[in-house]
């Protein structure tokens, strides 16, 4: 019986996993990531939201910040044909998209 000799670390094989539509790998451990809509704001986080964690915006005194980084994300999720749902406590969802 031939045995093999060298070492006992294996190649890493790709990821068999299928890909998700508008996410990109992270450069720093590899997790999926997906953007914000707003590059500046993906830059700030580590190149945009990890796929399953969650991002809590406090609203600023006039709205006008929280609503847009919201307009930006469903339309990023839109472009990339992404799920999306959408809920208010104030808000019905379809002034949310106007």
């Amino acid at each position: 019986m031939a045995t093999r000799a060298g070492t006992s670390f294996q190649r890493r094989a790709r990821s068999k996993r299928a890909p998700v539509p508008g996410t990109r790998p992270s450069l720093h451990n590899g997790q999926l990531l997906l953007s914000t809509g707003v590059p500046s704001l993906d830059y700030l986080i580590g190149g945009g939201l990890a796929v399953g964690t969650l991002l809590l915006v406090e609203e600023d005194r006039y709205e006008s910040y929280s609503r847009m980084l919201l307009k930006y994300f469903v339309a990023e999720g839109i472009v990339c044909g992404h799920s999306l749902l959408i809920a208010s406590a104030k808000d019905h969802p379809e002034e949310i998209l106007q």
